[in-house]
């Protein structure tokens, strides 16, 4: 399930029937929290103040867990906050045990549009689960920007703004 499958071939635009199809077949192998997450409409919603559609890239955190006597236990983990597409909350997303990673942005030189948006606004995020059964996190920003996160865990959180 990658996210292109988000889109409908006919329309063009978003269509989520298939993809929570998608997430109530895998429920069962999700653990509960991320299951409420990736399928709870508010976070798809394009009115809804908490969902990331519309959100900003504020920070994208990579940093490493360690245990150990000498620290030598060593875990990837993620973080990512993004500003709400209402500018009234930050959402941080927080992926533990990740095994792979990826973002990459596409150059935009002499287009005036991206010269002050930099990723822009991101446009449509699926999670879903690889053959190998870790989740997937994959985003699409508005400059073309991708961000594809394969990890144990995803934790979600809102900071309402003051």
């Amino acid at each position: 399930m990658a996210i292109e499958h988000l889109f409908s071939l006919h329309t063009g635009y978003i269509d989520f029937t298939g993809y929570l199809r998608y997430l109530d077949s895998i429920q069962a192998r999700m653990p509960v929290h991320v299951y409420e997450f990736a399928s709870d409409p508010a976070h798809h919603d394009l009115n809804a103040r908490s969902s990331l559609h519309d959100a900003w890239l504020q920070s994208l955190t990579i940093g490493e867990t360690a245990e150990g006597s000498r620290q030598e236990m060593r875990q990837t983990e993620v973080r990512l906050c993004l500003l709400g597409p209402y500018h009234d909350r930050r959402i941080h997303l927080h992926y533990t045990a990740v095994e792979a990673y990826a973002f990459q942005s596409p150059a935009r030189h002499g287009e005036p549009r991206y010269s002050h948006t930099a990723h822009g606004d991101l446009l449509a995020h699926a999670i879903w689960i690889n053959p190998a059964g870790m989740l997937v996190h994959d985003m699409v920003f508005e400059r073309g920007s991708t961000l594809r996160i394969e990890c144990a865990d995803i934790r979600h959180a809102q900071e309402p703004l003051q």
